[in-house]
């Protein structure tokens, strides 16, 4: 017998799976926002999964409506700061979708439960709420375990870093450190900070004040404008600045902003 597909189940389902998606991109891409702008854009989300009953059943079809839905949901959800930024938010997006329609596609294969019905992604199933909610909060935590693994192996990263600044090159070894977010707050770009005894900086180059906090209270540092940044032979196409303080590190030259490697 035929699945009979209600329109307001459908659009509760999909404007949970929806949010669960965004709630995600916000989480792992540190990407900040309103509540309310994630609910719409959760419910127009949703308004995609209406073409279930085009009865289209194709993979390209399924692609297409991804990454204009991704498109468009990502235009609601987050606020635009750049169309570098607005792309890799649309990528993740499209790249976490996937990842919880898989999810729900092979909890499909294996348990085929009764009035479920896929097609092109589009999901749908006559359902006991808690359950469905909770299956969507199990592939959450999922995702957000693996994303914490994946950058604590991330932090103990040591690599060898070559940068030009100031017509000067200065080869060490550096670590990628999670905990490191320093930026330059005009533009955005990420920090390096190097070993004092390695480079100092001329009074007559002209410097940006980098503010920071750590756990001996809240102080700057001065950086310039690197002219090349090379990490393990791979060229860095994104400005990046260079900072200079002591850090009493025998082994480790230079701590590395973990979004640098991000672009590698």
């Amino acid at each position: 017998m035929p699945t009979v597909v209600y329109v307001d189940v459908l659009l509760f389902i999909n404007t949970i799976l929806t949010y669960a998606v965004l709630v995600t991109v916000e989480k792992l891409f540190k990407r900040s926002t309103r509540l309310w702008r994630l609910i719409t854009s959760a419910f127009v989300g949703s308004l995609f999964s209406l073409l279930i009953f085009s009865g289209i059943d194709s993979f390209l079809f399924s692609m297409a409506i991804k990454v204009i839905s991704s498109l468009l949901i990502t235009v609601i959800a987050f606020p635009f700061v750049g169309r570098r930024e607005f792309f890799k938010t649309t990528l993740a997006t499209v790249g976490v979708s996937v990842v919880y329609s898989g999810m729900f596609i092979l909890f499909y294969q294996l348990f085929k439960p009764p009035n479920m019905l896929i097609m092109n992604d589009i999901v749908y199933f006559e359902f006991n709420p808690l359950v469905m909610i909770g299956f969507t909060a199990v592939i959450y935590l999922l995702i957000t375990l693996f994303h914490k693994l994946f950058h604590e192996r991330i932090k103990n990263t040591v690599v060898d870093l070559n940068i030009a600044v100031n017509n000067q090159e200065i080869s060490c070894i550096g670590k990628v450190d999670t905990g490191c977010n320093l930026t330059e707050p005009f533009s955005g770009s990420p920090v390096i900070i190097v070993d004092e005894s390695l480079y100092r900086l001329d009074d007559t180059t002209p410097r940006r004040v980098i503010p920071y906090t750590s756990v001996g209270g809240s102080s700057i540092l001065y950086a310039v404008k690197a002219e090349k940044v090379i990490i393990d032979h791979k060229p860095i196409d994104k400005a990046v600045y260079i900072a200079v303080h002591r850090l009493n590190d025998q082994n480790i030259q230079a701590i590395i902003n973990s979004e640098i490697i991000k672009v590698m």
